[in-house]
């Protein structure tokens, strides 16, 4: 009997399946509560309700890919989707179709992600140290680092809080080409395209410091095979996000959107560097403005200070990749906080509105040097189920402090996240004011108190003589009737500026596509080509071709990126198999 157990607890150890199963559970444990918060008033979380709500009423009005929305913005169309990646819009909005409800499908997705970003971390971490302990511990601390769910709970950062899915996938694929077998190098490519296609500020980072950790391990960049697949994975990460690149330099080439100015979206050096932290704000709350908190707490704080006791204990051979993640690690928490000089950084830098979003950095970076300072400290223990009872309190107490600040959270009444949908959809028109307006032309933002607040749902004639006889309009398609038109005549149509319209003149017998620009306030505006005793122009949002093209490039890329991962993973068994045959040659040959 006793060797029963011990044989089936020898499986548990060895079977990675176990391991995912148990972060699975713990994954969904912590994000029961978050079932019960509302996500109407998180942070974001009024922002991404509405873009499901608005890809929803694009689907049915619009054309595809939907990068304009009806009905938004005083029915003006506005685009949420050009400048926001898709990865974190399609999903979430098919778990709401199957769920029911929106706000279900974003709650389900924020579940999903931690359960993944879990398992993503166990295998880099198994990956470096071959030790599946410590790549558990990894994951689970991991998963209930306070700041996870600050990201989760109170702000609903759906892009930020996916991205933690991805950059382990980066790491584990960079760590393999320069440190490992080289087999696994494509995980660039796969985890450095999803975080383009969730959040193009984390992935910014993450290039950051793959670039910091290739400069570390240079003598073994600097090869030819090592640069070669480098290269690969870049084309294919470039290739396989066309459908979110290509539409958004599109969208910045045809005119100036706010997102994209830094004065606006304060994303420059003096305004972000007002908005950082000060280091006590990693051990006790102050009350901050934002609401947000940066608390580590004293379990995650204790296990990375027990270094300085580990640290001799650790095998040389993992020594860089711990002196590495340490120092990374220290780099991003120290560029939450006043000490770091941001108002000397580039504005690309500054993308980041918030210093205080590197803890999530700080977090990937640290946790796994949390679970190797607890590995090699209970290895001096011989007594095995003294460690294995350590090992669960250290698991218990951190776990602990966790729900203890989950806590903090609200529960709030979830139904008026279902009562706002329904609302929506009776009456989908919003105005402005009531949307977060960081995609607008620039020009109608800048009137956002001016022109805007009078301007009406209808044609102004700009320059000219015409008489508009009438005007039709539904979502993104328009018909207006028109009678003694001058040409060169100027007309505003009420749509915002955004590539992707088509606009059609018929007079008499002849239909001429016309071509429009970007008026005075940041509207549609076109010039009539012709006189035209009585002629019609119709309107609607059909996206560009190149806009189009772009998916296709994505879907194509995607298929030759699986048949290139089949056949590279083919030749290296190949070559395994191989190398094993030979090795037995030379030792049946040595036998003799």
């Amino acid at each position: 009997m006793k060797n029963n157990i011990k044989k089936i607890v020898e499986e548990v150890k060895t079977k990675r399946w176990i391991h995912y199963l148990i972060i699975t559970v713990i994954g969904i444990l912590v994000c029961i509560p978050f079932l019960w918060v509302q996500i109407y008033l998180s942070d974001d979380g009024k922002f991404h309700l509405l873009r499901l709500i608005g890809l929803d009423n694009s689907m049915e009005y619009g054309s595809f890919p939907f990068l304009v929305f009806p009905f938004f913005c005083n029915d003006w169309g506005y685009s949420m989707m050009a400048f926001y990646p898709p990865l974190v819009t399609y999903i979430p909005y098919l778990l709401g179709l199957i769920s029911g409800a929106f706000s279900t499908g974003l709650k389900l997705f924020g579940c999903f992600t931690m359960i993944f970003s879990g398992i993503f971390m166990y295998n880099f971490i198994n990956e470096v140290t071959k030790k599946k302990g410590i790549a558990l511990f990894s994951a689970i601390l991991y998963m209930i680092f306070p700041y996870r769910f600050e990201c989760l709970f109170n702000r609903y950062a759906i892009g930020e809080f996916t991205a933690f899915v991805f950059i382990p996938i980066v790491f584990q694929g960079l760590y393999n080409l320069l440190r490992g077998d080289k087999k696994k190098h494509f995980y660039i490519a796969i985890g450095a395209t999803g975080l383009l296609l969730t959040h193009t500020i984390s992935t910014l980072y993450t290039a950051f410091f793959c670039l910091i950790y290739v400069l570390f391990n240079a003598k073994f960049f600097f090869k030819k095979e090592v640069i070669k697949k480098c290269i690969i994975n870049v084309v294919f990460i470039l290739l396989m996000s066309a459908m979110f690149l290509i539409p958004m330099l599109e969208f910045k080439i045809s005119a100036e959107y706010s997102i994209l100015q830094p004065e606006i979206m304060r994303t420059n050096a003096e305004s972000v560097a007002t908005k950082t932290i000060k280091p006590s704000q990693f051990l006790k709350d102050i009350g901050e403005e934002n609401g947000v908190s940066f608390v580590v707490g004293i379990p995650f704080l204790t296990m990375l200070l027990l270094g300085i006791l580990a640290y001799n204990k650790i095998e040389k051979e993992y020594k860089n990749f711990y002196l590495t993640f340490i120092i990374f690690g220290t780099i991003s928490a120290i560029m939450c906080t006043y000490l770091f000089p941001w108002k000397f950084m580039p504005n690309f830098m500054c993308t980041l509105q918030y210093p205080w979003r590197l803890l999530g950095f700080a977090c990937f970076f640290f946790t796994p040097i949390c679970a190797i300072n607890m590995y090699y400290l209970l290895k001096c223990i011989d007594i095995r189920w003294a460690r294995n009872i350590i090992f669960a309190l250290a698991l218990i107490i951190t776990t602990s402090f966790t729900i203890m600040e989950l806590k903090q959270y609200p529960v709030d009444d979830t139904s008026q996240d279902a009562s706002y949908e329904e609302r929506k959809k009776e009456d989908p028109k919003i105005h402005y004011f009531s949307i977060n307006r960081d995609n607008m032309p620039e020009k109608a933002l800048r009137e956002q108190l001016g022109y805007l607040q009078t301007r009406e749902d209808n044609t102004v004639i700009v320059s000219g003589n015409v008489n508009i006889v009438n005007e039709n309009k539904e979502a993104l398609h328009m018909e207006i009737e028109l009678e003694n038109a001058e040409k060169d005549t100027q007309l505003e149509l009420p749509y915002l500026f955004y590539p992707g319209f088509s606009i059609k003149l018929e007079n008499g017998e002849s239909i001429i596509e016309l071509e429009y620009s970007e008026s005075e306030y940041g509207f549609i505006q076109i010039s009539l080509t012709e006189d035209i005793e009585n002629g019609k122009i119709t309107v609607d949002y059909t996206a560009t071709i190149l806009e189009k093209v772009a998916y296709i490039i994505s879907g194509i890329s995607v298929i030759l990126f699986i048949i290139h991962v089949v056949w590279f993973r083919k030749k290296c068994g190949q070559k395994g198999h191989s190398n094993l045959s030979t090795e037995e040659s030379k030792k049946e040959t040595n036998e003799r």
